[in-house]
Order: structure tokens, then sequence, then C-alpha cells
């Protein structure tokens, strides 16, 4: 009869349950669960024991972490458990008369993340810098230029990288920073001189400046044709005054293949007079550059250019290197983060070149040969390597020496000379 009504009170709870809203379920469902958890807490687990005397087997309560078993129970009388001894635990419900011995030290690359106490053993993590893989704390990963960190090393996870979107760059390796945005050159009140890369910045400047590199065609820091013995050719036939003479009847007179007129049109608009001879015969060239066999000028420069790059002594410089370099030249500087630019984007071989191009770019007036001249004066003052003077030498050296010097001279003179062609000058001097 009262295992009837026991059922029947059941299943008016079920009935009541099932017609109450899905809320009153949850909170319902939720309460049950709360309550058997809290029970099975309460009710120590349970271990078989035979007593050794009775023979009797028994049920006896397990002893909660941070003890051990003292004494195991009777018929009459519940386990009875002891504190671990200083320097033991034990983490977990258990039958045994002693606990865990503490772990004595962490591994290397190891830090002490908790001390050991009566419940839990001393925890080991990787030190800062450093991720578990397997048993060995390994050095985070660094993400390469290009990349930035989307998520930071920590003591278990390795460095996760991510491509640089757009608009955003990173140019070093590096295991904690992110992409960095370009920078925005009208914010600062200036025009951009480059466009920022994945792994360059964007390079801001006056508005000089920007003639002067839209002047040299320099729409890449590095291109290959560098031109810094047509530089120093051109700047030694200064004395021939050609820059009073009209780039229309410079262009009539210079062999080969005429530049077209929209050029020179371009180049008397954005650069300088004693820019506009320059550029003129920069664009001659380029128009004439497969005629090397015919015009042994051209050919000249080639070979001029190559055993520059050709310079082993320059192929293993630092930034540093760079910067010396740039503060020891006459004139104005090259900004340093145009410098740092060159130095993340171009080889090696190249960086003498483009530093010295684009101090050329800023100085047209200075000649290039006094200029390293003066270079190699204040870096020897100063100290600098040995390998940094011995390149900087040999490429004056090179410039200064130039069988093709000889070659756009008699080519000019010549020119001068015809009295057809131009009025008449100033008197080479040779």
């Amino acid at each position: 009869m009262e295992s009837t009504s026991v059922h029947f009170s059941a299943a008016k709870m079920s009935a009541w349950i099932a017609s109450t809203n899905p809320a009153m379920k949850l909170i319902l469902l939720f309460t049950a669960s709360l309550t058997w958890a809290f029970q099975q807490q309460a009710t120590p687990p349970k271990y078989q024991y035979r007593n050794p005397v009775t023979s009797d087997l028994l049920l006896c309560d397990q002893c909660p972490p941070g003890t051990a078993v003292k004494r195991h129970c009777t018929a009459d009388i519940p386990t009875e458990c002891q504190d671990c001894p200083e320097r033991h635990f034990a983490d977990n419900w258990h039958w045994g008369n002693s606990c865990q011995y503490c772990t004595l030290v962490c591994k290397e690359r190891q830090l002490v993340k908790q001390e050991c106490n009566s419940t839990h053993d001393r925890v080991c993590e990787c030190a800062a810098g450093f991720h578990l893989v397997v048993e060995f704390c390994i050095t985070h990963s660094s993400c390469p230029p290009g990349y930035g960190v989307a998520a930071l090393g920590t003591p278990v996870s390795d460095t996760v990288c991510k491509p640089c979107p757009a608009g955003h760059f990173s140019s070093s390796h590096s295991s904690t920073e992110q992409c960095r945005p370009h920078r925005n050159c009208t914010d600062v009140g200036m025009k951009r001189l480059r466009k920022g890369t994945s792994t360059s910045d964007s390079i801001c400047g006056s508005q000089d400046q920007i003639m002067a590199i839209d002047c040299a065609h320099q729409h890449t820091l590095c291109h290959t044709d560098v031109f810094l013995c047509e530089e120093a050719v051109f700047q030694s036939l200064a004395s021939l005054q050609l820059s009073s003479v009209p780039l229309e009847r410079l262009l009539e007179s210079l062999p080969g293949r005429r530049v077209d007129r929209k050029n020179v049109e371009r180049l008397k608009k954005s650069c300088l007079p004693q820019q506009q001879v320059l550029q003129l015969l920069r664009l001659w060239r380029q128009q004439n550059k497969d005629q090397d066999k015919q015009y042994g000028i051209i050919k000249g420069v080639n070979h001029c250019e190559r055993k520059i790059s050709r310079c082993n002594s320059l192929k293993n410089l630092t930034l540093d290197d760079l910067l010396e370099v740039t503060n020891s030249l006459p004139g104005v500087h090259v900004h340093r983060e145009v410098v740092s630019a060159v130095f993340a984007t171009c080889l090696p071989k190249q960086y003498i070149l483009q530093l010295l191009h684009l101090w050329k770019i800023a100085n047209f007036d200075l000649d290039l040969v006094k200029g390293l001249s003066h270079s190699l004066r204040v870096l020897r003052s100063k100290g600098a390597p040995r390998y940094l003077l011995k390149g900087l030498k040999k490429i004056n050296r090179i410039i200064g020496y130039s069988s093709t010097r000889k070659m756009y001279e008699k080519m000019f003179v010549n020119m001068l000379q015809d009295e057809l062609c131009f009025k008449t000058l100033k008197p080479f001097n040779e």
C-alpha cells in the first residue's frame, strides 16, 4: 500500500513537471543536479578492507585530499586519517597509508608556478619566451618580416603569426610585435615619397624631395639601374656649362634614338635647371641601352656599374655601417628611415649603391667623387671598420678613374665645337 502511494506521488510529480513552462523545468533540473553533486561530495568514496584478525570484509571510507590512512576501519570504528607530512601531498581521495613526495626542482628553463602543499604537487611552467614541447621548453618562434603576432606565445603554446593586412607592415623578426599601420604622411603635413609594403613603412618627405625623386625616376628603392658612374661623369661635365644649352638643341644633337619631346617638356616642368641635362642624358641612355655595341659610352657605364656591385667587402654591411656612411657624407643627409628601408628591402650588394644614389638625388650639385673622399676622411677619424674604408675607397677609385668619363667628355666637346649645333661656349679645359 505504501509503495503504491509513493509511486502515485512520483507519477503526480512527473505530471506536474511536464505541465510546467520550460523555464521552470530548467530551474528544477538545475536544482536537482546541484543536490545530487552535493550528496556525492558529502559521501566519502569507499574501499574494501579485510580485517586481518576477524577476516571480516569491510567497506571503509577513503581519506580526503591532504591526508592518508592512519588506521583502517573496523565494524564499529570508521577509518582514521592523518595529515600529510611536510613536503608531501595527496591530491585525491585514497586509501593509502602514505602521501606522495613533492617534486623538488623544476626542469631547465622552467619556473615555479605554484609551490607544493598538502593537496597539490609543485607546479612548474616554462619561463617567459619559452613553451613546452613534449618535456622540453622551446624558444617561442619569431614572425618574419611581413607577418605580425596574432597570439603571443604562452608557457604551453607557441607564437601564432599572420600576414600583415593591407595598410600594415612588419619590418623585422619578432615574437611579440604586431603588424603596424603605415604612416599617414598627410597627418604630419608631408607628401608620400614611397608607398608602404608588407615589410616596410611609407616614406614621407617634403615637396622638394618629391621633385628630386620624380626627376630621378626613383619609383622603387631597389631598382637595378643605379647610375653612380654616370652621375659622377655628368658631374665632371659641369665645366662645359651644358645647363646653358637649350634641351631641344641637346636633344637633336645626341646620337642614336631620340628621347620623346613629351618627356623633355616634363623634365622642364618638374626638374631644376641644374638637373635637366642630367635627366635628359639618363633618358637618352635608357632609350639606347640596347645599342651598347655601337656606343662605347653606354658599354663603359655598364662595365663601371658592374665593377662597383662586385665589391665583396661591402656585401655584409650592417644597418649601423650604412648610417655611419650616411652621416659622413657632406651636404643633405639621407633620412634614417630611408636608410632603414634600404637595409630592409634591398639585397646586400645593393646597399651602398642605393645609399649613394639617394644621397646624389638630394645633393645633385655636389661631386660624388669629392663626397666619397670627404666620407673616407670622416670615417677614418672615427676609427671605422677596415672593410668599410676599403670598400668605399675602391668605389671612389672606380668612379674617379672611369674611362667612361673621357668618352662622355669627347662626345660633348665635339658637339660643343660644332657651330651649327651650339653657340660658342666657354672653351673646354682638358
